[in-house]
């Protein structure tokens, strides 16, 4: 074989060599990319994972806060409803008390006025926070304030009745200091209602009872206008039985509020120290 024939098969093979050698390079170019791609995709998911991850724990996070603000303000506004009914509620017996004792005294219309308004408004300013009571709950802490309420109510209008009580009969003492005509029309009408103690209460049942009849006939000879048709009726309650203050209906009213009272600060307790949640 010649020179020239293996310098053929030589530049021959180089060409098949070189032909050969281009589409593994472009093989491994690919697969290079392959791998890459694979890696940098991968890269990508595992940072979308941690960053949604992140994303999760900070909403978690914003949300466990809000949670916590919005429990904390609820709170509050329950506090201040609680207290609020609580003042409100002795508000009627500090007034009512305070009202009786005005009483004693001589006051002018216009004074009793005021004081009779008094109580009426915190009356009515005790049923609104028992209303809001109500609608903040829960019903163990609604509950006993409906009973307070309910005992307040009862204690508001006995006191307002021993205050007519106590202004009758501050008058009729006051008239045993003025001229002999008044001051012995107010001691028979004294007289008279002591008579209706010592029949019993058996007259209140009995209006038209001689005992009743002689404190009427009494009543008729103080001077005009001495005593209005309340304070009468005031005294001649009073006198057949006990003074309103003094009345099994106040009294138990009185035992009803301090137990319902108890039960409500306690459940207003549990439920302001209460765990989230619960």
């Amino acid at each position: 074989m010649t020179s020239m024939d293996f310098e053929g098969i030589g530049a021959l093979s180089a060409a098949v060599v070189a032909a050969v050698a281009i589409p593994a390079s472009v093989l491994v170019g690919r697969w290079q990319m392959k791998a890459a791609l694979r890696t940098a995709e991968a890269t990508s998911e595992a940072g979308l994972a941690q960053a949604e991850s992140a994303y999760r724990a900070a909403l978690d996070a914003v949300r466990a806060q809000a949670n916590a603000a919005h429990l904390q303000w609820r709170r509050g506004i329950q506090r201040d409803a609680y207290a609020s009914f609580l003042l409100a509620a002795n508000r009627v017996q500090e007034l009512g008390e305070g009202f009786v004792r005005d009483n004693e005294s001589d006051l002018s219309p216009e004074t009793i006025r005021a004081g009779k308004n008094a109580l009426d408004d915190a009356l009515v300013s005790l049923k609104a926070a028992q209303t809001v009571i109500e609608l903040e709950g829960p019903d163990d802490v609604a509950a006993p304030a409906a009973g307070m309420t309910d005992a307040a109510q009862m204690i508001g209008y006995q006191l307002g009745k021993q205050a007519t009580y106590e202004r009758a009969w501050g008058k009729l003492g006051r008239m045993l200091d003025e001229s002999a005509d008044v001051s012995a029309a107010a001691g028979r009408l004294m007289e008279a209602l002591a008579g209706l103690r010592s029949n019993g209460p058996s007259e209140q049942d009995e209006p038209t009872g001689r005992s009743t009849r002689s404190c009427s006939d009494a009543r008729s000879a103080l001077p005009p206008g001495t005593l209005d048709d309340d304070e009468f009726r005031a005294l001649l309650e009073g006198w057949t039985s006990r003074p309103p203050a003094f009345s099994s209906s106040y009294l138990d009213a009185v035992q009803r509020f301090r137990e319902k009272e108890e039960r409500f600060v306690r459940a207003a307790k549990i439920e302001l120290h209460a765990p989230p949640g619960l």
